[in-house]
């Protein structure tokens, strides 16, 4: 279907059917059954090396919202509160990106990513 799609905003009109023979002629299988890990083993043997962020809110009582960063490693799934603010801006979220990098530079005990 996504083939068919992509030739159809060329101007190509295409059937799915022929699509699929095509690929078959060619020994293709469709995208999810070709060779190689599926993307759950990709990440899990890659979850060494990858950390997930993001954002949560906490409302004070002074009805001001703050935003709060964290980082989790994947392979630990250790959370790593990263810094609150009450305006997150890119420049904010990469220095509180480098400032962890740097904190686990300096921790023995945290392995390479």
């Amino acid at each position: 279907m996504r083939i068919q799609g992509e030739l159809h905003k060329l101007g190509i009109r295409v059937g799915t059917s022929t699509v699929r023979r095509v690929l078959k002629d060619h020994g293709l299988q469709p995208a999810p059954r070709r060779d190689g890990p599926s993307w759950s083993e990709f990440l899990r043997a890659q979850a060494h090396g990858i950390i997930a962020t993001d954002f949560f809110t906490v409302e004070t009582v002074w009805l001001k919202t703050l935003y709060v960063l964290f980082f989790i490693e994947l392979s630990t799934r250790k959370v790593h509160m990263a810094g609150v603010t009450a305006n997150p801006d890119s420049s904010w979220v990469t220095q509180q990106a480098r400032n962890l990098f740097i904190v686990r530079e300096d921790d023995p005990f945290s392995h390479d990513l």
